[in-house]
């Protein structure tokens, strides 16, 4: 399993940086001008959990680097030894490559409406196609799906921080953007929300 480790979290964490934020990002403005990364414009509650999503994902790959440093840098992370078997090690792999592919996926059906934070200076199509018949926050679910799986991957006491703080930023922010979108579209998006779930 440290073998396969080995190459799956390099390749999981540049496809992440890679392609789930600088080449979405960077599509978004060659199509609109548009800075698609609005995280460090908001103020408030907003200012709060943006501040924390702008340093988890950091985070994580820097426990990813103490990892494949070695089993004694790793020590440092202070690992749950008890929780270190292949068959979670296999769920956590198969948690993080689904919820990879549906950010990825999400995004993509987003189009020029993506955005990393609620964007209040430009408004946004209502998307509803794809994956967002089913779920009106499907790359969040692909957030909480992906910290849970890095968890049960490498169960430590910082991959427990970065799940937790991640899980409960979701939820804040899940909130914000909801509001953000229900005062600009109004009943329509009244009307998706009563039809189609928060996850799933």
């Amino acid at each position: 399993m440290e073998a396969l480790l080995a190459v799956f979290l390099p390749v999981y964490f540049l496809l992440f940086f890679g392609v789930a934020f600088l080449w979405r990002t960077w599509r978004t403005w060659k199509k609109t001008g548009l800075n698609a990364y609005t995280l460090m414009k908001n103020s408030g509650v907003e200012e709060v959990t943006n501040k924390y999503f702008r340093l988890l994902p950091f985070a994580s790959a820097l426990v990813m680097v103490v990892y494949l440093s070695g089993p004694s840098a790793y020590r440092f992370l202070a690992p749950f030894d008890w929780l270190e078997y292949t068959g979670l090690q296999v769920v956590g792999v198969t948690l993080m490559t689904v919820a990879l592919a549906v950010m990825v996926i999400a995004q993509g059906q987003m189009g020029e409406s993506w955005r990393i934070g609620v964007d209040h200076e430009n408004p946004t199509l209502f998307v509803q196609r794809g994956l967002f018949r089913y779920s009106r926050n499907p790359i969040f679910l692909g957030i909480v799906l992906s910290v849970i799986g890095y968890f049960l991957l490498l169960p430590n006491a910082v991959t427990l921080l970065i799940m937790m703080l991640d899980l409960a930023l979701v939820q804040v922010q899940v909130r914000v953007e909801e509001q953000h979108l229900e005062g600009q579209h109004g009943e329509n998006y009244t009307r998706y929300c009563q039809a189609v779930r928060r996850w799933i």
